[in-house]
């Protein structure tokens, strides 16, 4: 018994060298449970039994497990009543499993200690035990192995009373599955990044990878490099299955490059793949019908020319205001467009609608029977008129800190108490008004010196001074934002209200 004993201690200890092998990246370290059934044999007897382990490796080659076990015979050449032979077991096990771990078979050998309970002759006798064995896992999956295993174990009894023996053997054979948690740190590419880690599992052999297991794409164009033709697009280029940026109207020039990227078939194209354009009049030479037309000649869409040189859409031939503003709407004969053919154009016309024959103010607006377009925020009509009756003396402006009026300004005047002359019954209030610079009691006073000064050169046109009510507002009456210089100027102003007809 001292030799078995000898020889099975020896097999742990080989067994438990075997755990301080440092565990090297990608070892399958997963907790597992592994249940087994099958039967127990002792010289001629046999009987069942059942295992069931949970372990873990320590790298690819050893491992651990936990189990606790039942087995049980009918010992021969015994009455019926004493001849069963009952062992539960709760063990240790050291496993070092053999082979390559890709390999689908791999044997291993196993070395056990535990501590059991047995049932036999009417008594229950405990000890510890040791046990050696072998046995094969049968890859199924990532996760379940099939496992076929065969022990020999040894039972130490403490005490002996009826049972005349202090040592029992007995072998078992077993057949079950082991069952792994978590996920597979294997590496199946072989790319050097456990599967666990992998985000790319199928790369092929050979092909450098990112450390998340992917190829590398250095151009970064969702291509990778071993794959890529063109490995060195630029960012955020789109580009084709073979890394290569698209060149959608087939011109030569990649689509990000090309800021002509609808360019018709076989159509010539510069550097930039925009359409060849010989005389530089905006018209690519595959259309334009006249190619040589001088150089900034203004022409019409088949390329020829057609001079406009205030841009507002009238060829100069037929344009009686060659230089109005292209920003401004004009009639067909190219001046600003005056829809109601008072003499304000629309532009400038407060009152684009103003019935014919009505006088007007330079605002477009009749003192009388007119459609003001309201300003932000004001009350309106059932017609969408405003129905404050303020009309903005545009022009009319004065020196610089004084109520003095400036020559234009005398000049508008004039055309306004002519315009005041036709409305012999109406009494209007002069408004003075001012931006934010300076105090509110300065602003007021000098709003209210300028509509004086208003009210003043209209007495000396004709205009009968009883009409005309003089009123300050300062700065309390803002239309435009007085935070900017335009803003300012447009506060800067002189306004009738009709207040009596």
């Amino acid at each position: 018994m001292l030799k078995s004993w000898s020889w099975v201690a020896g097999l742990v200890l080989v067994a438990a060298a075997g755990t301080a092998v440092a565990q090297s990246e990608g070892s399958d370290t997963r907790w597992y449970i592994s249940p087994s059934v099958g039967g127990v044999f002792a010289d001629s007897d046999v009987g069942p039994a059942g295992v069931i382990s949970i372990g873990r490796g320590i790298n690819n080659y050893f491992g651990i497990e936990f189990e606790a076990g039942y087995s049980e015979l009918d010992v021969s050449g015994l009455p019926n009543s004493v001849a069963k032979y009952e062992r539960m077991v709760a063990g240790f096990n050291l496993l070092t499993t053999m082979g390559n771990p890709t390999w689908t078979a791999r044997p291993f050998l196993l070395a056990n200690a535990n501590y059991h309970n047995i049932d036999f002759l009417s008594e229950k006798l405990n000890g510890a035990g040791v046990g050696v064995g072998g046995g094969l896992f049968l890859a199924l999956s990532k996760r379940v192995d099939l496992r076929f295993e065969g022990r020999y174990n040894l039972d130490f009894i403490n005490e002996k009373g009826v049972v005349p023996e202090d040592t029992f053997y007995i072998w078992t054979g077993t057949v079950g599955a082991r069952v792994k948690f978590g996920a597979d740190p294997g590496d199946d590419d072989g790319d050097g990044v456990p599967n666990a880690k992998d985000k790319c599992p199928d790369t092929p052999k050979g092909v450098q990878v990112y450390s998340d297991g992917c190829p590398i794409d250095l151009d970064q164009d969702g291509v990778p490099d071993y794959l890529d033709k063109c490995p060195n697009t630029p960012p955020g280029s789109p580009v084709d299955a073979n890394g290569c940026p698209f060149d959608s109207d087939g011109d030569g020039v990649p689509d990000h490059l090309d800021q002509c990227p609808g360019t018709p078939a076989g159509v010539k194209v510069d550097a930039r793949g925009c359409p060849l354009d010989s005389d530089g009049d905006g018209i690519p030479d595959y259309l334009d019908k006249c190619p040589d037309t001088r150089a900034g000649s203004a022409v019409n869409a088949q390329g020829c020319d057609i001079s406009d040189k205030d841009g507002d859409g009238i060829p100069d031939h037929l344009d009686k205001c060659p230089d109005s503003d292209p920003n401004i709407k004009v009639g067909p004969d190219g001046c600003p467009l005056d829809s109601d053919g008072d003499g304000i154009p629309d532009h400038l016309d407060e009152c684009p609608n103003t019935p014919p024959g009505l006088k007007v103010l330079p605002n477009g607006c009749a003192l009388v029977g007119d459609c003001r377009k309201p300003r932000p925020g004001e009350a309106v009509d059932a017609r969408g008129c405003a129905l404050d009756q303020r009309f903005i003396l545009r022009g009319v402006k004065f020196e610089f800190d004084s109520d003095r009026l400036t020559k234009p300004a005398e000049l508008i005047l004039n055309d306004v108490a002519e315009t005041l002359a036709a409305y012999p019954d109406v009494t209007v209030e002069v408004q003075g008004h001012t931006d934010s610079l300076g105090t509110d009691a300065y602003n007021l006073g000098l709003s209210e010196r300028r509509a004086n000064s208003v009210k003043r050169y209209l007495g000396g046109r004709g205009v009968n001074g009883n009409r005309l009510r003089p009123v300050g507002y300062g700065e309390a009456q803002p239309i435009a934002d007085n935070a900017t210089a335009e803003g300012q100027e447009e506060n800067r102003r002189v306004e009738f209200r009709v207040i009596e007809r």
